[in-house]
């Protein structure tokens, strides 16, 4: 009984209803309608329903790919995202295609906006909160190990990790 009263209360407070009706609005603009709208999905890829797009049209993801929960991807108006077949991309990993000037003398908000394309190859795996930064390209075979910032290239058949993300040794 105690517990039917508590759900009977539950939805009488505001505070639930607002919470639902953000979770629906969260859920419906970021995944229902932008996976349509992205330039590409290869077949078997997996999207789960809890990862964020920005301009879907400028972010290509091959096929096999499986972008996990609470991911990513942003890509500016004018710069791109392109992922390979077969990637793994752990929770919390971010990508995005565009970064904020980082003069001396000037506000960063006032700067002006850097945008360049991310590449991300076949068979790479991206570890739990990776970071991705603007004109990165990772070859193929990478793997990029959990809270690493990548801000260079990483060659193929990598394995690297750190902040920022520096190579660690190849995969044999």
């Amino acid at each position: 009984m105690k517990k039917f009263r508590l759900l009977f209360v539950m939805l009488l407070d505001p505070r639930t209803w607002r919470w639902l009706i953000r979770w629906l609005e969260f859920h419906y603009s970021n995944h229902v309608t932008a996976i349509p709208r992205l330039r590409h999905v290869g077949e078997g890829t997996w999207i789960e329903p809890t990862v964020k797009f920005t301009n879907p049209q400028n972010i290509a993801i091959g096929g096999h790919c499986h972008i996990n929960h609470l991911g990513c991807l942003q890509a500016s108006g004018n710069s791109k995202i392109t992922i390979g077949n077969d990637l793994r991309m752990g929770p919390g990993t971010m990508i995005y295609s565009s970064n904020h000037g980082i003069q001396k003398g000037g506000l960063v908000r006032s700067q002006p906006i850097t945008e360049k394309d991310v590449t991300i190859g076949n068979d790479v795996w991206l570890g739990s909160n990776v970071v991705v930064t603007a004109g990165v390209t990772i070859g193929d075979g990478a793997i990029i190990a959990a809270g690493a910032v990548v801000i260079k290239d990483i060659p193929p058949y990598t394995i690297a990790g750190g902040v920022p993300a520096k190579p660690i040794k190849c995969r044999d």
